[in-house]
């Protein structure tokens, strides 16, 4: 099976031809709430069946998962769905990464003890090839492939769910079973659309430098949130992560519908990046809305939850988790101008500047909810997570809107054809698309 995508069309005839922007994104949401209501479900049951040091233990091994797709998503995944090209030699480099990224993953789970990582790790090459061929479909190719997609495997993860609430399997099993589903319909769906499976990285100079720079971005921005956790494990202990996941348990659709909204809003601001500075930046307020309006509702869901339900899906933990629920809604409703101003540099391919932003904003995070989660245990955490999500959104929205003013004051008084190529001025590094 291939993947049909989008061709740039010059006619009129061609724009039957595109798939219907509104059908996408309608088919994209739907793929997003299966994938939230898989990774809910294993959440929930796991937060029933454990302690909270060990929900603490699959936070931080879900965390690992979420770095490496993530990861992935900033190297490879963001620079083909901007080019359109080059799909099945990407994969080569998902695949390499996901090596790269889940050997490690695995000898800490060997060496701790610990099942959670351990199943992760061994699992985590297939889960980034599998989130990579989902976001091609949803954003370039057929996106009924990513639903038949998604909704086999939420079909697994609910069998595996299902047997550890029946208590026929502990949660480690549970986990297992997500993880390893996922991973090897994952490798079958790549292979099913002829996509190169063996490791490797094959781009030029340029392209490998600005895949470096927004995987370092990446690492310092949102990845620097998981990578806070574990260092809140170390000095706060894993009962304080176990807290926090408890009440992001119940923010897991709110943050799957994000990361479906960031899947769709980059190619969507590419649309506009040769049009005027108002053009730009009202499409940039304009999906900021759409996505709040969407997140708000979510958010407020949540934080209002009441207590009888919050047990019935948390059990002996919702105690723990209730206390943190308006923070964390907070902290996920900031994350909506933040993932659009990121999105935003991206297209501009402004990478030195998203870089320095992250590295400032990343070398902020992790010691400030290391000392609130040590002075003030998972509340002190929670609020630290909240404000540091407040400041993210007010540098990134803003960066980009500073940098749509700077280069509209560049930009000469004739006018180009959309289609054309942008001049070199307007191209913040100057590499041809990666593939």
């Amino acid at each position: 099976m291939s993947v049909r995508v989008r061709a740039p069309v010059t006619g009129h005839g061609a724009a039957a031809d595109r798939p219907r922007t509104g059908r996408r994104a309608v088919l994209a949401l739907v793929v997003g709430g299966l994938s939230s209501g898989g990774n809910l479900l294993v959440a929930v049951t796991v937060t029933r069946l454990e302690s909270i040091g060990g929900v603490g233990e699959f936070a931080l091994a879900f965390s690992c998962y979420v770095l490496g797709s993530g990861l992935v998503r900033s190297m490879v995944t963001e620079a083909t769905l901007a080019a359109g090209t080059g799909l099945a030699p990407a994969t080569r480099r998902v695949v390499l990464l996901g090596v790269l990224c889940g050997g490690p993953v695995g000898a800490a789970g060997v060496a701790y003890g610990s099942p959670y990582l351990v199943g992760v790790g061994l699992a985590l090459p297939g889960l980034v090839l599998y989130d990579h061929a989902k976001a091609v479909a949803v954003g370039l190719g057929v996106p009924s492939g990513a639903l038949w997609q998604e909704a086999i495997w939420a079909a697994v993860t609910g069998c595996a769910a299902l047997a550890g609430l029946l208590g026929l399997v502990d949660a480690p099993w549970v986990v297992a079973g997500w993880a390893v589903g996922g991973g090897v319909l994952g490798v079958v769906v790549a292979v099913r659309r002829g996509y190169a499976l063996r490791p490797g990285w094959h781009v030029d100079r340029a392209q490998s430098r600005v895949a470096l720079g927004f995987g370092t971005q990446f690492l310092l921005t949102t990845g620097s949130a998981q990578l806070s956790l574990s260092a809140v494990a170390a000095f706060a202990g894993t009962p304080v992560v176990g807290a926090l996941s408890a009440g992001r348990t119940l923010l897991g659709p709110v943050n799957l519908l994000l990361s479906t909204a960031a899947t769709l809003t980059l190619p969507y601001l590419a649309r506009t990046r040769t049009a005027s500075r108002s053009v730009r930046s009202r499409a940039a307020v304009r999906v900021s809305l759409l996505v709040a309006a969407g997140v708000l509702p979510m958010t407020a869901a949540v934080a209002l939850l009441p207590d009888r339900l919050g047990r019935m899906l948390l059990g002996g933990n919702w105690e723990l988790a209730r206390s943190l629920l308006v923070l964390l809604a907070l902290e996920s409703l900031f994350a909506v101008p933040a993932a659009v101003g990121f999105a935003g540099l991206r297209v501009e391919q402004a990478s030195r500047r998203a870089i320095l932003l992250g590295v400032l904003l990343g070398g902020l995070r992790v010691p400030v909810v290391v000392v609130a989660a040590v002075l003030g245990g998972a509340t002190g955490a929670a609020g630290a997570l909240a404000v540091l999500a407040l400041v993210s959104a007010v540098a990134w929205a803003g960066s980009y809107l500073l940098l749509l003013r700077r280069v509209a004051g560049h930009t000469p008084a004739h006018r180009w054809d959309a289609r054309s190529r942008p001049p070199a001025h307007r191209r913040r590094d100057p590499v041809p698309p990666a593939g």
